[in-house]
């Protein structure tokens, strides 16, 4: 009976997946604490997919989790994959091939995600000082302006140069602690400091 209750409220299937992905939408967006401008255009991404047939053989939690990180890409919010797909309700796989549904179908504006867009957040993360900061956000720019930070995961890049930054200014982050903010493993940290160390920069 509350099945059906809560059927009639909706006057087709279309209503209520729309309300379902917009209800998904919000839960992801209020897990990452996103603005409400990021929400909004979230929502608007849903029902422009919805409007052009995209949830077709697609669940509806992938498309609102795409939807979700598609108006981070278009937005520059320093969010992976990972982010978002740690609140979703669904496999990482699956949101990768419905965000590259929207992407191609809706032409979206996203943005290159670069690594000195992910220092603040990591820096805020790991509590270090504005000094640190503002050093690692310079190694990340001088390493983006080399190409060598083209095709690597930018969160584990940030999180390199942090681990650097900490190290010139006395402050001691271990590689472990700055994997951990960045969802990478230490190895990657590793890797990303002997770039930086072999770039000079």
């Amino acid at each position: 009976m509350r099945r059906e209750h809560t059927r009639g409220r909706f006057q087709s299937k279309a209503e209520r997946n729309l309300a379902h992905g917009l209800g998904e939408v919000r839960r992801i967006a209020s897990g990452l604490e996103l603005s409400e401008s990021l929400h909004n255009q979230a929502c608007q991404l849903f029902r422009s997919a919805q409007n052009e047939d995209l949830l077709r053989g697609r669940s509806i939690e992938a498309m609102a989790a795409a939807s979700v990180y598609g108006a981070c890409r278009c937005n520059g919010q320093p969010r992976t994959l990972n982010d978002v797909t740690d609140s979703a309700r669904v496999k990482q796989s699956r949101v990768t091939n419905a965000y590259t549904t929207l992407n191609t179908e809706l032409g979206l504006p996203a943005q290159p995600m670069t690594p000195s867009t992910f220092v603040p957040r990591l820096a805020s993360e790991l509590d270090v000082s504005d000094q640190i900061r503002q050093r690692a956000r310079r190694l990340a720019e001088a390493s983006e302006s080399t190409g060598a930070t083209t095709g690597v995961q930018p969160s584990g890049f940030a999180a390199a140069c942090l681990y650097k930054a900490g190290l010139e200014q006395g402050w001691w982050l271990t590689q472990s602690d700055v994997a951990e903010v960045a969802d990478i493993s230490v190895v990657t940290v590793r890797t990303h400091r002997d770039t930086i160390d072999e770039l000079a920069v």
